[in-house]
């Protein structure tokens, strides 16, 4: 009975070594991450942003600069939410809205969150298209409105998931999108391929105020 018990403690003894020793691996990890891959990253978008606000860039090259900065967005939170958590994130985990909002804020552009950041019983499929036409949305606002930020409000009923995206901008005729704002144009494809509806009301000299509604499983 006696060697048995020593045999456990010894067995509990390596055990903790080797979780202590594991711990550590990931403690060196976390600060390689945050140190090298991440501060490159962080580095590149702010490159990125300053040649966003070049006044000469065509609107093309504008186009494709936001979208390279968007995806240097995604990147800063996905390895921030790693860091955060110790594992691999789900897509819900990583990119709730409440992160969404926080990476795409600015200086001279707030984006704030009312209502829930993350909503339950949702496919990560579903969940990522629509933080895409949500980062679409915000991205075309602060291009195009000349409003200082946005207010992102996310409300579920039942079974209906709606997100809203208003702004206190210049507004614009919802007849006649601006032929510039593909932005936009993207957002209401995205929209209409995932089955959700994607309203558009706006007043010019009030702001707009667009909502991104459909069925959540």
């Amino acid at each position: 009975m006696h060697d048995k018990n020593v045999g456990g403690d010894r067995l509990i003894a390596a055990l903790q070594q080797e979780l202590a020793s594991l711990e550590e691996r990931i403690s060196t990890i976390e600060h390689e991450l945050h140190d090298g891959p991440l501060q490159r990253v962080i580095a590149a978008r702010m490159q990125m942003q300053a040649l966003l606000s070049n006044p000469d860039l065509t609107p093309e090259l504008s186009d494709q600069f936001e979208e390279l900065d968007q995806s240097l967005a995604l990147a800063v939170s996905q390895v921030r939410s790693i860091l955060h958590s110790n594992q691999q994130p789900s897509i819900q985990d990583a990119l709730g809205l409440d992160i969404l909002c926080q990476e795409l804020t600015e200086p001279v552009f707030r984006v704030g969150l009312e209502g829930p950041a993350k909503i339950s019983g949702v496919s990560k499929e579903l969940w990522d298209a629509v933080l895409r036409v949500v980062r679409e949305l915000i991205w075309n606002a602060r291009k195009h409105s000349q409003a200082d930020g946005v207010t992102v409000t996310s409300q579920v009923n039942e079974r209906t998931w709606g997100i809203e995206v208003r702004d206190q901008g210049k507004g614009f005729d919802p007849e006649q999108i601006p032929e510039d704002s593909y932005g936009l144009c993207t957002a209401v494809e995205r929209a209409r391929m995932m089955g959700f509806d994607l309203v558009i009301d706006s007043v010019r000299g009030e702001g707009t105020r667009i909502t991104l509604r459909g069925t959540i499983a």
